[in-house]
């Protein structure tokens, strides 16, 4: 991934994003992602064999393990 298209993905994430796009966007590792995933912490969107993410949805996830609310 290029650097300027990796601080794009940080700085202003997509809608939708998968599960690689996620793992940078969020500094977390990839089978970290799919524990929470498994847990049922971060929601995700299944459409046939793809995992979508709606990063939204993700960011108040996240704010709600970390014991805050998303803004």
């Amino acid at each position: 991934m290029s650097k300027t298209l990796s601080h794009d993905l940080r700085v202003n994430p997509p809608v939708l994003v998968n599960e690689r796009e996620l793992a940078h966007i969020t500094g977390l590792c990839p089978r970290s992602l799919r524990n929470y995933v498994r847990a049922g912490i971060i929601p995700r969107i299944k459409i046939g064999r793809r995992v979508l993410f709606r990063w939204p949805q993700v960011e108040a996830a996240l704010a709600k393990l970390e014991g805050r609310t998303a803004e």
